[in-house]
């Protein structure tokens, strides 16, 4: 497992979402798709072969703390969809950008637990 490149794809969420409220995006972001979290290589593992490491400490924090970054960044798209700038910025920099944050943290903890 790949644990840098997960935080890495995670990490260059951010970039992905702020150049979407610059305006200098060349993607078409779904939210609907986004929201999901099970299609990244993170939740494909923790719903997959992570299943056998459900008991382990951090976990069940990460799978609910991840669930929460998608839908985040989902609302962000959504937000910034409906015209709504100032709030997609702020959610973006505020509870989005502190979730990804702990969430970061949180996996690194999951990948020591696992590699033990």
């Amino acid at each position: 497992m790949d644990w840098m490149g997960i935080i890495n794809a995670h990490v260059m969420w951010k970039l992905r979402l702020q150049k979407l409220l610059d305006g200098t995006s060349e993607e078409k972001l779904d939210p609907a798709v986004i929201g999901l979290d099970n299609r990244c290589a993170l939740g494909q593992w923790i719903y997959g072969d992570g299943q056998n490491y459900r008991e382990a400490e951090t976990f069940e924090e990460v799978r609910l703390m991840h669930a929460d970054f998608h839908r985040y960044a989902a609302e962000v798209v959504s937000l910034h969809m409906a015209g709504k700038a100032d709030e997609a910025k702020e959610l973006l920099n505020g509870n989005y950008a502190k979730l990804s944050e702990r969430l970061k943290r949180r996996i690194l903890g999951l990948s020591q637990q696992v590699k033990s």
